[in-house]
């Protein structure tokens, strides 16, 4: 493990010490150690005197302000009801979409991906200096097209000799998702061989192929990524005079079509392919409480005989179509 510890981060030495006596390991130790370099940026007044035996408030404060691509989380504390929550691994490198299918696929692919390492018992460690590297490169321009990213080169350990079954190479994002060479399958390949093996339905498994096809395309340039759409309308907008400066009416337009994008006003092809995205409706947009209200005894015999009249015939109609008891009457 330490050989992908290879950044020099600070730590805490009191914690650590603690931690160390305490017979926790090593890298966790300097994991922890590494939170107390830096004060809380929020605590709140009201939970400032806690009992650290029975709470974690003081923990979180901390720990919340860990802003990582991935960060390891500790049980929270039980409640009276419901299952105990384990501990997590909290995947916070993703920017959010325009429309909900959009994160619906980023979403969904990463917990795929993390049923396949748990199932295929998977290895994607790397050594952190290239974690970063790999997280400089992402932020520049059309990355997704034009840079080339640390990746492991052997996820299981291979059938036949090689030189280092721990070493890393440069791909790109279509690589990493579609496949290298003989030696590494892709992610995308290795979803859907662990959806065969679960004996997913086809209904779920044509939803997961619209959800890795959004991907792969966006990796290939087929589609536009979000941030090449929105560069490419205020581009193109006629206000704008390509010195970097984006004027108030430019700034409005692009919200706007952002806007009419996710709520199904507004097609975008370059950006989501033929996936229609339906209409947002604002009917049933906000919670409806259960009413505490007695229903009177009219309105109740009038809900009563519509909805006996409603299941009736949907009985009727499935007796006849040859439902249980072959035509006799249902319980």
């Amino acid at each position: 493990m330490k050989r992908y510890n290879d950044l020099d981060a600070p730590v805490d030495g009191r914690s650590l010490e603690r931690l160390l006596e305490g017979g926790v390991d090593d890298d966790l130790a300097r994991h922890v150690a590494h939170l107390f370099v830096r004060d809380p940026l929020v605590i709140m007044k009201s939970r400032l005197r806690l009992d650290d035996a029975t709470e974690t408030d003081h923990f979180e404060n901390l720990q919340g302000t860990n802003w990582q691509t991935v960060r390891w989380k500790p049980p929270p504390r039980a409640t009276a009801c419901g299952p105990q929550v384990g501990w997590r691994v909290e995947f916070r490198s993703m920017e959010v979409q325009l429309t909900d299918f959009e994160n619906a696929a980023f979403t969904t692919f990463v917990v795929l991906v993390s049923r396949v390492i748990l199932a295929f018992d998977l290895n994607l460690y790397l050594p952190l200096t290239k974690v970063d590297e790999n997280m400089r490169r992402a932020h520049l321009r059309d990355a997704v097209l034009q840079q080339r990213f640390w990746f492991r080169k052997h996820m299981a350990p291979p059938e036949e000799h090689v030189d280092d079954p721990d070493a890393c190479e440069e791909m790109s994002v279509l690589e990493i998702l579609t496949g290298k060479g003989d030696h590494f399958p892709g992610l995308i390949p290795l979803i859907f061989a662990y959806l065969e093996a679960i004996q997913c339905d086809p209904e779920t498994l044509e939803l997961m192929r619209s959800y890795m096809d959004l991907l792969r395309r966006r990796a290939s340039g087929q589609l536009a990524t979000a941030a090449r759409w929105m560069r490419a309308r205020v581009a193109a907008h006629p206000s704008y005079r390509g010195d970097s400066r984006v004027p108030d009416d430019v700034a409005y337009d692009l919200v706007k079509a952002c806007a009419d994008v996710a709520e199904g006003r507004l097609r975008a092809s370059e950006l989501l392919g033929e996936q229609p995205i339906p209409p947002l409706r604002t009917d049933d947009a906000y919670y409806v409480p259960l009413m505490r209200r007695t229903i009177a005894r009219g309105e109740r015999a009038s809900l009563l005989r519509a909805y006996a009249a409603r299941y009736s015939a949907e009985r009727d109609g499935y007796e006849g179509e040859g439902g249980p008891g072959g035509g006799e009457s249902l319980p």
